[in-house]
């Protein structure tokens, strides 16, 4: 019998953690580095979760929000392709306009706190939220409901240090400093929320963590002992960053739960993970254009066809070029200077250079880096659009085996791990948004280099000052009451972390939602 149908409830604790990779964390809790994980997997169920970061990352937190699937929201990236003008356009995080899970909950009658929840505005109907106080990439206001809670925090704990942690340089001094303030913001965070869930009146309270998502991004080196820049971080004493992290991150999940009612039900979760930044996802308006769907017949490389050994170096941005040179605190400086038009024109130049596609059948999409994207140039579709409706699948089929035969020239092994067709992955009435095909490259080796049969070689230089970025990896840990210990569960996906907090409130899930409870907790008798 679900909580919804016996009206019985319980409070439930969520920890969403950005960016969590599964495998560490279950290798440091084995090892015994993470107390407080290890504890939540004793005590109770644990599984991975399929995540849309296979395809479009940047919606994870939107589909575990909404527990709906990428076509039902318009955005599914900050920066990404406008069917309307054929160009590019900067989507906004208050664009998600489903109802997250939270106002579900409220809208039941159940007192919900939220902190820090990513890319996503505040909630009016929410008992208290918090948006933005030290959330990863969140470009909503800086708020909070009530409106005086925010300035409270502050006033009580400091506002928290990172800031856009992309400001970050290489230097040994700018990595320390970020270091120390993203453990700084950690040892805060866990100040706020033992504070809200001491003195805040809730029956779910939601607490976001970014510090994970920060420290992959800029220290996956220090993990990666093959990448080629994981001396340089060990010559800074730096490399041990990423494990102090999530350390910490375990300790403050112990603080919070040791505060919060004894009897409240656990949820950690992670809608991806992260690994190397390997990817050619700058360089597929090169391939295209090399099979035959730029402005110009296909042709191989001409080195490649001369039967030379030395591999040909890809295309750079030039604007991308220019962004690695330019130290991260002068570009946020010169930004700030400049009004909004220009700045997004600038994005928009760094994603995709000068943008004109006129003559491409298929061409390149912004999408996060670990996932590049293409759009097919379709009649009645795209103002561009040359690409016969009848081609369509036949276009898709070629360029998708083309895609999944490309390999690294030095081990042979394929450099792509996945590519999805999004029509057949998701559903909605915004899918015609949404790029035709995503390529999710492998991150499990070192490459620096593409070998395709159809056209050659191609060396892939490194055009991200980032060395981690998102892989398709989720997971749950759910413990409490009637939850059964150490047991395992597959077969779940992102869509069902909604439903599984609201059937422990005592909710019904409504029919929008996607997703199922994972598993619902056997009601306690009351004292």
């Amino acid at each position: 019998m679900s909580q919804a149908a016996n009206g019985r409830s319980m409070k439930v604790l969520m920890f969403a953690l950005d960016a969590c990779e599964w495998s560490l964390v279950e290798r440091w809790s084995r090892e015994g580095h993470l107390p407080n994980f290890a504890r939540l997997m004793q005590e109770g169920t644990r599984g991975t979760l399929t995540t849309t970061a296979a395809q479009l990352p940047d919606t994870v937190w939107s589909c575990i929000y909404g527990g709906r699937n990428p076509g039902t929201f318009s955005k599914y990236f900050y920066v990404q392709y406008d069917p309307r003008t054929g160009d590019l356009r900067h989507s906004k995080d208050a664009e998600f306009t489903r109802r997250p899970f939270w106002d579900v909950l409220a809208d039941a009658g159940r007192k919900v706190g939220v902190v820090d929840a990513v890319k996503i505005p505040v909630s009016d109907k929410a008992s208290f939220m918090v948006a933005n106080w030290g959330a990863h990439a969140t470009k909503a206001k800086r708020a909070s409901v009530p409106e005086g809670l925010l300035p409270d925090l502050d006033r009580r704990f400091g506002r928290n240090p990172v800031g856009d942690v992309d400001r970050i340089s290489d230097t040994a001094a700018s990595r320390r400093d970020m270091r120390e303030r993203i453990l700084r913001g950690i040892e805060l965070r866990r100040q706020v929320l033992t504070a809200l869930v001491t003195e805040q009146d809730w029956d779910v309270f939601v607490a976001g963590f970014s510090e994970l998502h920060q420290a992959g991004h800029h220290y996956w080196h220090g993990i990666d002992t093959t990448h080629p820049k994981h001396a340089e971080i060990v010559a800074q004493g730096l490399q041990d960053t990423v494990f102090e992290v999530y350390q910490r991150v375990d300790a403050t999940i112990g603080a919070v739960i040791d505060a919060a009612p004894a009897d409240c039900v656990k949820l950690v979760c992670a809608g991806h993970g992260m690994g190397t930044i390997w990817h050619a996802s700058w360089n597929l308006d090169e391939m295209l254009d090399h099979l035959g769907y730029g402005p110009r017949p296909a042709r191989p490389i001409p080195q490649a066809a001369a039967g030379s050994e030395q591999p040909v170096t890809a295309k750079k941005n030039f604007w991308r070029t220019l962004k690695s040179v330019v130290p991260g605190w002068l570009q946020y400086s010169i930004k700030a200077c400049l009004p909004q038009a220009m700045q997004d024109e600038l994005l928009f130049k760094w994603y995709a250079g000068k943008r004109d596609w006129q003559g491409w059948r298929a061409h390149a999409v912004p999408n996060n880096d670990s996932c590049g994207a293409i759009r097919i140039a379709l009649k009645g579709r795209d103002p561009h659009g040359s690409v016969d409706p009848a081609d369509y699948d036949a276009i898709l089929d070629d360029i998708q085996a083309a895609l999944e035969e490309l390999t690294d020239p030095v081990t042979g092994r394929s450099v792509v791990h996945s590519v999805t067709r999004l029509r057949d992955a998701f559903h909605g009435e915004f899918m015609h948004d949404k790029p035709d095909l995503t390529i999710c490259w492998e991150q499990t080796f070192l490459w620096q280099a593409v070998h395709s049969p159809r056209f050659g070689t191609l060396k892939i230089d490194i055009q991200d000052s980032r060395t981690g970025s998102h892989s398709p990896r989720g997971f749950f840990l759910l413990a409490g009451p009637g939850i059964e210990a150490g047991q395992e569960l597959q077969g779940h996906s992102i869509y069902d972390l909604a439903p599984t907090v609201l059937a422990a409130a005592g909710v019904e899930v409504p029919a929008e939602m996607e997703g199922t409870p994972i598993l619902t907790p056997a009601p306690q008798p009351s004292a």
